[in-house]
């Protein structure tokens, strides 16, 4: 067996170290010290840049869909003062797998794009109940569906909400995926309110994400019928690495006790500052290589090169 190298660990792993000295100026100012390393000593102030992770929108857009629904009875029935509601859409169910519902396809020729169909998705809504005076009398539940399977179907409109609604959308990065019976099906992130561990949709995610704001048009309480008008916003949305200028910390404002309180130690650091974030990030990025002056951007993965020549050999 033969040794291992002074730059591995043991007989297997590699140690590999990124350097993360920094000047110490209050700690120790001299260079040689251990003390100017960030891990003992974190550099304070106030960068010029920040190295962040956001979120980005690569692509996005809206469409209008309106039904007319009936209102759940039991509403109607334990709240006789009812003049208004409310609507917030919670979550949406696009059906994603199923028969005559939502799906999402790779366009041939056109890797770079999506092709998003929505079709008998069930909207979950949050029913604020208001009284004449507009006070809130109770916040209920109860869902919906949007864009019928059928032309059949009674809430089938063909201009309002017609059986399903197609859009392509700019997706380079991929989108999220479901493991189906040992298939990977691509799926559709609602971004909605639900707190739930299992069903959880408050927490934005990778690849097609869907937002959903609800209004409603009309309301006829002797009917017991609501026309609820949502728009959908859909988006395709990849965590990058971006530098952004850095314009000085926030201090959120401190909240005053109302009442006076015996002086104490506590008391003291309680109604004092807040505290404040103040130790700086290091300088991580440098500047991306497949960027240069000139268009078309050069790609400099091998495959991916090899990949468009291949391409415009066939073409």
């Amino acid at each position: 067996m033969s040794k291992c190298k002074i730059s591995f660990d043991k007989c297997g792993g590699k140690v590999m170290r990124r350097a993360v000295d920094a000047v110490c100026p209050v700690c120790d100012p001299e260079p040689i010290s251990p003390l100017d390393d960030a891990c003992v000593c974190p550099p304070l102030g106030e960068p010029e840049l920040l190295t962040i992770v956001a979120p980005a929108v690569f692509d996005e857009c809206g469409i209008n869909l309106c039904k007319v629904t009936r209102i759940p009875e039991c509403i109607l029935a334990n709240y006789p003062t009812l003049a208004a509601i409310d609507v917030e859409v919670i979550d949406i169910d696009f059906n994603v797998g199923a028969p005559d519902a939502s799906e999402v396809n790779f366009i041939p020729r056109r890797p770079n794009c999506i092709r998003v169909t929505l079709s008998n998705i069930c909207v979950r809504f949050a029913v604020k109940l208001l009284d004449p005076d507009c006070r809130i009398l109770n916040t209920l539940c109860f869902s919906t569906e949007y864009l019928p399977p059928s032309e059949e179907d009674p809430d089938f409109d063909e201009e309002t909400n017609p059986t399903s609604i197609t859009v392509d959308l700019y997706a380079p990065y991929g989108v999220s995926y479901i493991d189906c019976c040992n298939e990977c099906l691509p799926t559709i992130n609602f971004l909605g309110f639900v707190e739930d561990l299992e069903c959880r949709n408050n927490s934005l995610r990778q690849g097609l994400n869907v937002q959903a704001l609800a209004k409603v048009i009309e309301t006829d309480f002797e009917e017991g019928l609501a026309a609820i008008g949502i728009t959908l916003y859909l988006k395709t949305v990849y965590f990058v690495q971006y530098k952004i200028k850095h314009a000085g910390l926030c201090v959120p404002p401190k909240c005053l006790p109302v009442d006076d309180v015996v002086d104490d130690a506590c008391l003291k650091f309680v109604e004092g500052d807040l505290l404040e974030q103040s130790v700086q990030p290091l300088e991580l990025c440098q500047k991306p290589k497949s960027f240069k002056k000139s268009f078309p951007v050069e790609d400099p993965t091998p495959s991916a090169v090899a990949g468009v020549e291949d391409r415009r050999k066939r073409c």
